[in-house]
């Protein structure tokens, strides 16, 4: 058998042992070509551009066995027979991972907002709120939670026997199922742009009746009535805004 450098084109004689022993890997003896020699194996002497050794037809191939093809790193040499180092991990891989992430975090805040009642009911979870600062406690051991207050009516017009006087009428209630604070209320006058023209705030002992108790709190489903008095702005007040602070 005979393989043919693919680089100088110099044919040297094979024989089935040095295949084996290489695994077919030789070097040229010509220009020191390293290649395959299975993939340039002829069973008779290539016809062809093909060229003989100088030493002479009988000159054989140094056996190389396994090429080493040494890659320097920092601070080691590394095998190109060693197990290659495992795969870094791919970056959809990451995305999908921080995405399932972010995934639970989202149902996870999900499902307390629905079941907030109820965890605020639990003792135990009330009072690690608490702890944590996730619920505001105000006087008495009341809790704050101006969103859970709802404004069922609401009404405004001049006053009748006093001039200058804006009289607002309004209703709310408590939709938490525990008692809380009464909030302070939040009037702002707009224009017809929807700008502010005036803004007052009121506190709970300046819309509840004389003599009432401000640190009972506000009870579950209690529709609570509020008449107030305001400036009257003129003309340039054309609506009006509430918030439960």
């Amino acid at each position: 058998m005979f393989t043919r450098c693919p680089q100088c084109k110099t044919v040297h004689p094979l024989t089935a042992e040095v295949i084996s022993h290489s695994r077919g890997l030789v070097q040229c003896g010509q220009c020191g070509r390293s290649f395959s020699s299975l993939s340039f194996l002829f069973d008779e002497w290539p016809s062809g551009e093909a060229n003989r050794p100088a030493s002479g037809p009988d000159t054989t191939l140094p056996i190389l066995g396994r090429v080493k093809k040494a890659v320097t790193t920092a601070e080691k040499t590394v095998d190109e027979d060693s197990e290659p180092d495992p795969p870094a991990a791919e970056p959809v891989q990451l995305v999908w991972a921080v995405s399932t992430a972010l995934l639970v975090l989202v149902t996870l805040a999900n499902m307390a907002w629905t079941f907030r009642e109820p965890l605020l009911n639990n003792p135990r979870i009330n009072s690690w709120m608490k702890q944590t600062g996730w619920l505001q406690v105000e006087q008495q051991g009341l809790l704050k939670d101006p969103q859970q207050i709802q404004l069922i009516s609401r009404d405004m017009h001049t006053h009748p026997t006093r001039s200058g006087i804006l009289v607002l009428s309004l209703t709310f209630v408590n939709l938490a199922q525990h008692s809380q604070v009464f909030p302070e209320l939040e009037i702002t006058l707009m224009d017809a742009g929807n700008q502010p023209v005036a803004q007052r705030q009121f506190h709970p002992a300046d819309y509840l009746r004389p003599g009432a108790d401000t640190q009972a709190g506000l009870t579950a489903d209690v529709f609570l009535p509020v008449l107030l008095e305001l400036g009257d702005p003129g003309e340039l007040a054309v609506g009006f805004e509430i918030r439960f602070l």
